[in-house]
């Protein structure tokens, strides 16, 4: 009984870890690493102080266990206003600040509105 409880969360764990065809482009990359996975149900964080765990837009809101991919942050951002609302709930001048502050956009628009 109980080997056939832990081949099913196996099973789980390897289903609920997989987004879909993102995961291609990670095969081989380390766990942390530039380009590998971040966060999801284990909470990876990026190795490197210069990247963050990059998801898609509206993602970090949706579902708390997603996994993202570690991606360098931006050097240089252009100073255009289009407000974004990251995931740490800070509202940024616009997408790339937010990423270069190290968090991916939660929604468009200023938080709270």
């Amino acid at each position: 009984m109980l080997k056939g409880l832990a081949g099913a969360a196996v099973l789980l764990l390897a289903a609920c870890s997989s987004n879909g065809a993102g995961d291609a482009d990670r095969v081989g990359i380390p766990t942390g690493e530039t380009g590998g996975m971040c966060a999801g149900v284990a909470g990876v964080r990026c190795n490197n102080d210069f990247d963050y765990c990059a998801m898609p837009d509206g993602e970090c809101r949706g579902i708390a266990d997603a996994a993202g991919t570690c991606a360098k942050k931006p050097e240089a951002c252009t100073r255009d206003y289009r407000p974004v609302c990251g995931c740490d709930g800070r509202t940024y001048s616009n997408a790339c600040t937010a990423k270069a502050a190290g968090t991916s956009v939660a929604a468009e628009g200023p938080c709270g509105s």
